[in-house]
């Protein structure tokens, strides 16, 4: 299989993302650019350039409207509440017949076949008080971690990727049969379950329990509430009206200024990558 260059990555996630705007204005389903991407817009008009995937974000009143309603001729939604072979804890859009990702982190099982996608977490709510939220961030990030280290051992040997990748690969699930026995579907499920009961109250605030990697993604539920379309590439799309706040909590207040040329990579390649199927 050859792989998609960035170029082509960005072409068809862009495409995801057209198809996902179109849907969501017209049945008033709020979703905003978040994270590496709302950086993007606000930094360099479209993709940061070493960047590799689309992030968005919704409130979960909206995610849960998206992910029953969404239909497409071309993409796919998919979340661990959908479709059992799933791994994740929030949702994507996919491709599926052009491409093709392989990965030492599988984010399914082989019972599906996916491609180029755009992420899509749900904004929960989250405890108004600071040291509340830390704990439940911290328990949250504990069983986040252990689900990424069950992927990991879950992993297929996968063709596409490099031999390198692949006797590393088993090497991992060699030195940890314990942990093999564990079902990643479920893992995610359970987390799930967890955060929804957690979220039940509503409070003036929300966070991504479901993908915890950091405490700074906690903020006034107002923040996603009032949107503003900004330019992303030849597009333009819902952002917070507040995105400063956003992009200052989290990459600090100097966000415009471009890391060192060191920090300028891309993270999929240190897993796998995104092929054009044969």
């Amino acid at each position: 299989m050859k792989p998609l260059t960035l170029q082509e990555l960005h072409a068809i996630d862009l495409d995801i993302l057209k198809e996902i705007d179109a849907f969501c204005r017209p049945r008033r389903i709020r979703y905003s650019l978040s994270f590496g991407t709302l950086l993007g817009a606000v930094r360099h008009k479209g993709f940061i350039p070493w960047d590799d995937d689309i992030d968005l974000v919704m409130p979960r009143e909206d995610y849960d409207r998206f992910r029953k309603e969404f239909t497409s001729d071309r993409f796919r939604f998919i979340d661990r509440e959908s479709n059992p072979a799933c791994y994740l804890t929030f949702g994507r859009v996919v491709e599926t017949e052009k491409t093709h990702i392989a990965s030492m982190q599988p984010w399914h099982s082989p019972a599906i076949n996916t491609g180029a996608w755009v992420d899509i977490f749900p904004m929960d709510y989250v405890p108004d008080d600071r040291e509340e939220y830390m704990y439940l961030y911290r328990v949250f990030n504990r069983l986040l971690k252990m689900a990424r280290k069950v992927r990991r051992l879950a992993a297929p040997d996968d063709a596409a990727l490099p031999m390198g990748k692949r006797f590393k690969m088993a090497r991992r699930r060699m030195g940890h049969k314990s942990a093999r026995k564990q079902d990643p579907s479920a893992m995610a499920l359970d987390m799930i379950a967890t955060a929804r009961k957690a979220s039940e109250v509503p409070t003036g605030h929300v966070g991504l329990l479901l993908e915890p990697t950091t405490p700074s993604y906690y903020f006034e539920k107002a923040i996603f509430e009032e949107y503003v379309d900004l330019p992303f590439e030849d597009g333009s799309f819902p952002c917070p009206v507040r995105y400063k706040e956003v992009l200052e909590a989290c990459f600090g207040p100097d966000y415009m200024q471009l890391p060192p040329e060191n920090r300028r990579k891309t993270d999929l390649y240190k897993l796998g990558n995104v092929y054009w199927k044969d």
